[in-house]
């Protein structure tokens, strides 16, 4: 585990590099401790909780290769709770039948529909 403050970045292009997420966040909030990059979507870690409140204020809707991102604290997931992907789904369905759906089955605590 990192230390230091770890910051959620969604809504991030797939053309950004984890080279260049890490240049942009050290230009706003000073030395970035490191940087994972998944598709759409980005983990930074920085310093402490002031370098991280001066990221967030200043590249949340920073536009990156013509897109806003989203930059906020990362919070973990609620116990006793799990995540599950499930793929092939219309580009029509929203979030909201996804979680009428699997309501069926329990309490759903987050359901995301990523558009690709």
């Amino acid at each position: 585990m990192r230390p230091g403050v770890k910051l959620f970045v969604g809504n991030v292009p797939e053309e950004a590099t984890s080279e260049e997420l890490t240049e942009l966040f050290a230009g706003a909030a000073g030395p970035v401790l490191g940087v994972a990059l998944m598709k759409q979507f980005a983990f930074v870690h920085l310093r402490d909780e002031a370098a991280a409140a001066r990221a967030i204020a200043q590249l949340n809707g920073h536009q990156l290769h013509g897109r806003r991102v989203v930059v906020e604290p990362s919070r973990p997931r609620p116990t006793h709770t799990c995540k599950i992907f499930v793929g092939n789904v219309s580009a029509a369905c929203t979030s909201g039948e996804l979680r009428t759906l699997f309501q069926q089955y329990g309490p759903v605590v987050e359901c995301d529909v990523v558009k690709v």
